[in-house]
């Protein structure tokens, strides 16, 4: 009975912090989904391809630079037996470092015109790491304190902000793509400043150090810095890849194309942020390989379900989204939508391997997906054009979470996975009739035969949720 209250309460605690969160990301990114038309119509390929390089460049950049000490922060907070102070004052230390690191790399840039595209936004540059830095730092140390509500909050007041100056400082002020970088900048820096308010970190930190905890630290992060840049360059890569074969305009409308996948990936995000505090709670107790297949299994099939709708309603929604020239943008769509659930199975994994304080799992999958992904995109890209990058990135996330399930088949009962893959046929089927036949009659039958396929765990799943989680 006992064993049977505690998987009630795992999966109780999961969905709280998945209600939260989605309440404060999905319906805030939603929101920021709806603004594609107008900066689609205000910004031209090149500026948008310019904001897009900077964004990226600091999304590889800051796992670097920080160690990923961010994420050993979250997970060293959530052990009873650590100094919270100790691990909150040593991550401050490596996110000081790295901001200074960023600064003489910006600076240099600006003065030697390395990335001229880029020397003329230095100012902007630097603002936009040190808000990003601070923001996923506060994030994860709220995550070590499980101040979910918190993080919450901070999502909804990133995005609100962020709305609120780009529809001001785009339409009314007409700044341009200066008033864009302003926009995120803001709403970065309010998230975070509620962060450290509400989670009173200045009564939590201790800057004395403890070189064992730190070595202990940095040991568990630096290999997740293979991972971080495996997961940039699956979603990143290719955008340098097309600038230097197709032009940076080609990069914008690619660039665009990410937004209606970024559904997917903002329910997947949703669904890890609070994964990654449970699978560290429910780790080594009795049952928790079947609590993990149990998600796995749930999180795919909803995953597969959204690609799905998504890859039918592509054409419908870019007309909507994309203004002039972004609506070629449109065809990129499906085969990103796959990357995307590939990504989402092995972002379940990943909290597993991560409880285990297996970063070097993480690590390695993520090196051979990123190797996978470069030689891919350049062959791919040069073949088929920008089209090779969807279909490279594809492959190279399927790639990271088959490493990673072979990492977890001990840990993890994997149910009925011969549907696992037969759902994965289908929706690559459905993306390439999309894309090369444009028949909607196939692409219908094809989700058809998916409900049918799954219809079984899908109801066994939902009697799951109604019984151990709704039910008192």
């Amino acid at each position: 009975m006992e064993n049977k209250a505690e998987k009630n309460e795992g999966f109780r605690y999961l969905l709280k912090n998945t209600g939260l969160l989605t309440i404060s990301n999905f319906s805030s990114k939603l929101l920021v989904f709806l603004l594609v038309p107008l900066y689609t119509s205000v910004l031209t390929t090149e500026e948008y391809g310019i904001f897009d390089m900077v964004q990226t460049t600091i999304s590889l950049l800051l796992p670097i630079l920080t160690i990923n000490i961010y994420d050993a922060v979250m997970r060293f907070c959530m052990d009873e037996d650590c100094d919270d102070k100790k691990v909150c004052g040593i991550g401050i230390k490596y996110v000081i470092i790295s901001i200074t690191c960023f600064t003489v790399l910006a600076l240099i840039n600006q003065q030697l015109g390395l990335i001229a595209s880029l020397a003329q936004y230095t100012k902007y540059m630097i603002a936009f790491y040190i808000t990003n830095v601070c923001n996923q730092f506060f994030i994860q140390y709220a995550k070590g304190k499980e101040e979910v509500k918190a993080i919450a909050i901070a999502g909804v007041a990133n995005t609100g902000i962020t709305l609120l100056l780009n529809i001001l400082l785009l339409l009314y002020f007409k700044m341009g793509i200066e008033g864009f970088f302003l926009a995120y900048i803001f709403g970065q820096f309010f998230s975070c400043l509620f962060l450290i308010i509400k989670t009173k970190v200045w009564d939590n930190i201790d800057m004395t150090g403890n070189k064992e905890l730190e070595k202990e630290m940095v040991a568990f992060s630096a290999p997740l810095i293979l991972g971080a840049i495996g997961w940039w360059c699956n979603n990143a890569s290719d955008k340098y890849v097309i600038i230097f074969m197709c032009g940076l305009a080609a990069n914008g409308v690619f660039a665009v194309a990410y937004k209606i996948p970024s559904i997917l990936t903002t329910l997947q995000q949703i669904f890890v942020q609070a994964w990654q505090i449970s699978a560290v709670k429910g780790y080594g107790k009795e049952g928790s390989e079947e609590f993990y297949g149990k998600i796995f299994k749930g999180m795919n099939i909803s995953m597969c379900a959204v690609c799905i709708m998504l890859t039918i309603a592509t054409k419908p929604i870019a007309h909507l989204l994309y203004a002039k020239d972004f609506y070629a943008a449109w065809q990129y769509v499906p085969f990103l939508l796959v990357a995307g659930v590939f990504n989402s199975a092995s972002g379940v994994l990943g909290p597993v391997l991560n409880a285990n304080k297996n970063s070097k799992s993480l690590g390695i999958s993520s090196l051979y997906g990123t190797a996978a992904n470069l030689i891919l995109n350049f062959l791919l890209i040069y073949l088929i054009g920008p089209q090779g990058a969807a279909i490279a990135t594809a492959i190279s996330s399927y790639l990271i979470y088959q490493l990673r399930k072979n990492a977890l088949n001990q840990q993890i009962r994997f149910y009925d996975y011969k549907s696992d893959v037969i759902s994965w046929i289908i929706i690559i089927a459905t993306a390439s009739c999309e894309i090369y036949l444009s028949n909607y009659i196939i692409e219908v039958i094809l989700a058809l035969l998916f409900v049918a396929i799954n219809f079984k765990v899908l109801k066994e799943f939902m009697a799951i949720i109604s019984a151990k989680i709704l039910k008192k």
